[in-house]
């Protein structure tokens, strides 16, 4: 199963902006909780550990949940491209292998580290990084990466943040989740087309209502709502093919396994 779950919180319930002059914009207004179901795990849940440490009210992520939504579909035009099954099959070792090749030169001069990096190092990530974000928003936020091969997708996630106790923040720090590819579409097609219809309920209250002490900029937030799902709806369309350079990628990652095998011996 995976599934994209929110709850989008009570305008009036939201804390507003600002000290003298309160106020709230449409993306304050997306203030909400955010959980990911992945298989048997759930991605931005925390653990019993970090609840009581910090004493949270829930156990979800609790953020603007428009911040996840620009971050994830600036994902997609690349998402929708397959990678070829040599990256494919070994996704989940990729992250370890680049961080500890990119060490290997961490004691060399600069303008070798510099050479590295940008001739090598650089190029062989693009991929990877350009699937992913990594919920820098968030104390400890997990990277999430989408890779698609043929009709199937993985959904990767990992965090290394660790409590004082040494436990880790999150319930479900790291994982991988495999699904067809027209099931991963269908659910953001769902998430998104359900976020942008709740919205719509939450701007045209606070347009007919207004929120008590708070200011709002009512044909800015009309403006934007529009804007926002429109936005959305580009971003969609995204998911589908683009072109890589692989057979320049795929030398890299063989000059990478090279140079690490032999530091090894």
């Amino acid at each position: 199963m995976f599934r994209i779950n929110y709850k989008l919180k009570d305008p009036k319930e939201i804390v507003p902006w600002g000290e003298e002059k309160k106020s709230l914009t449409w993306f304050g207004l997306t203030d909400g909780l955010l959980w990911i179901e992945a298989g048997d795990s759930v991605i931005y849940e925390y653990s019993n550990d970090a609840q009581q440490q910090f004493g949270f009210d829930t156990k979800y992520n609790e953020y603007q949940i428009s911040r996840f939504i620009e971050d994830f579909s600036e994902t997609f035009r690349f998402v929708a491209e397959p990678v070829p099954k040599c990256f494919y099959d070994n996704v989940e070792e990729f992250l370890t292998l680049i961080n500890k090749w990119r060490s290997s030169y961490t004691n060399e001069p600069d303008e070798v580290y510099d050479d590295f990096y940008d001739k090598r190092y650089e190029p062989l990530t693009n991929w990877f990084y350009s699937r992913g974000f990594d919920s820098g928003h968030l104390i400890g936020g997990p990277i999430i990466g989408a890779f698609r091969s043929g009709d199937n997708i993985k959904l990767c996630w990992y965090s290394d943040y660790h409590l004082e106790n040494g436990t880790n923040l999150w319930s479900s720090p790291k994982g991988i989740y495999e699904m067809k590819y027209s099931d991963f579409v269908d659910e953001v097609n769902r998430f998104f087309k359900a976020f942008h219809n709740e919205m719509d309920e939450h701007v045209g209250n606070v347009v007919d209502m207004g929120i008590k002490d708070v200011f709002v900029d009512i044909h800015q937030l009309t403006v934007e709502n529009q804007f926002r799902k429109q936005i959305s709806a580009q971003k969609l369309r995204h998911l589908e093919h683009r072109f890589t350079n692989w057979d320049k990628i795929k030398e890299l990652y063989d000059r990478m396994l090279e140079e690490l095998n032999t530091a090894v011996k």
